[in-house]
C-alpha cells in the first residue's frame, strides 16, 4: 500500500504542468465606449495596466524589455502621444474617432503578443444628450410698427435649446450640433450658423411662410425633425400717383391767372375810356 500510494505521488508531480505567470494586461476604463462627448470638451481617457511597469519614454534600460515601457496613444490610426501615466487629455474637433493603447518597450517595440485596447468616441460642440429643438419666438415688423404688417422689410427671431451652431463643412455629422437651414415660401433662403435675427428685405404683397430647420453639419435634417414656421402677410400701402392731379391743377391754376389777367386787362381799358368821355364832356 505504501509503495502503491508513493508512486501515485511520484506520477502525479511528475507530470504536473508548471503554472505560468499571467502577461502583461491593459484595459480602457473611461470613457465607455461609443460614449458622446458634448460641449467641446477635451476627451479624458483613463487606463489600467497590471503587470508591466510604466516608465518616462528614453528613461528605460539599453535593451527592450517585456515588462517595462510605456503607452503608445493612437487616434484614428496616426500615433498621437506617447505616455507613462494613467489618464490622457486628448483635445479633438467635432467628430467620431478610434483611440488606441497599446504598451510598447522604452524603444516603442509593440510587446509580443501584442497588447492594446481601444474605444469609439464622438465630440460634438452642442450638448451630448438632450433632444435639440427650434421655435420662432417672435415676428418683428421693421416698418413703420410692430404688430402692423405694411412695409417690405420683416425680421425673424428665433431660439434653440440642445443645439450647438457651427459652420457647415466642419466634417461628420455629430450629435446636437449643425447650423439653421431658412426656407422662405418653401424655397432654401440661407444658412444662419450664429444666434441672430433673420432679416428679410423687399417681400412682395401677399402671404409669406418662413420655416426654419436644425441640419447636420451635411444640411441634413434631424431625427426626429426640428423645425418652426410662421405666415404672415405683407400689403404694402401704394403711393398714390399725384401727377395727373398736378397736371389738371396746373391747368386750372393756368386759367384762373388767363382769366384775371383778361378781366384786369379789360377794367384797365373799360377805366381808360370811361376817363376819357369824362374828360372830354368837361372841356
Amino acid at each position: 500500500m505504501f509503495v502503491l500510494a508513493g508512486a501515485l505521488v511520484t506520477l502525479v508531480l511528475g507530470v504536473s504542468t508548471p503554472v505560468r505567470a499571467a502577461g502583461p494586461t491593459l484595459r480602457i476604463v473611461s470613457p465607455a465606449d461609443h460614449a458622446v462627448i458634448g460641449n467641446g470638451s477635451s476627451v479624458p481617457v483613463i487606463f489600467v495596466v497590471s503587470g508591466f511597469n510604466l516608465t518616462p519614454p528614453g528613461t528605460g534600460g539599453p535593451g527592450p524589455s517585456p515588462t517595462e515601457g510605456h503607452v503608445d496613444v493612437y487616434v484614428d490610426g496616426v500615433l498621437t502621444i506617447a505616455v507613462s501615466q494613467e489618464t490622457i487629455d486628448l483635445l479633438l474637433a467635432s467628430g467620431t474617432y478610434t483611440i488606441l493603447l497599446r504598451l510598447v518597450s522604452d524603444n516603442g517595440t509593440a510587446l509580443s503578443p501584442d497588447v492594446t485596447s481601444s474605444i469609439s468616441v464622438t465630440v460634438t460642440q452642442g450638448p451630448a444628450v438632450g433632444t435639440p429643438r427650434i421655435e420662432i419666438s417672435y415676428v418683428e415688423i421693421m416698418y413703420p410698427t410692430p404688430g402692423l404688417v405694411l412695409g417690405r422689410d420683416v425680421t425673424i427671431s428665433f431660439r434653440i435649446t440642445d443645439f450647438a451652431l457651427v459652420p457647415p463643412g466642419r466634417g461628420e455629422s455629430v450629435p446636437n450640433e449643425g447650423h439653421v437651414a431658412v426656407f422662405l415660401d418653401g424655397v432654401y433662403y440661407m444658412a444662419v450658423m450664429v444666434f441672430r435675427p433673420i432679416p428679410f428685405s423687399d417681400l412682395v404683397d401677399g402671404e409669406h411662410t418662413v420655416m426654419v430647420r436644425l441640419v447636420d453639419d451635411a444640411g441634413q435634417a434631424l431625427t426626429p425633425d426640428a423645425s418652426d414656421s410662421v405666415t404672415f402677410r405683407i400689403q404694402f400701402a401704394a403711393i398714390v400717383d399725384i401727377n395727373p392731379y398736378l397736371s389738371i391743377t396746373q391747368i386750372v391754376l393756368a386759367g384762373a391767372i388767363f382769366v384775371v389777367l383778361f378781366y384786369r386787362r379789360l377794367g384797365r381799358n373799360l377805366l381808360a375810356t370811361l376817363s376819357a368821355r369824362l374828360g372830354g364832356k368837361n372841356a
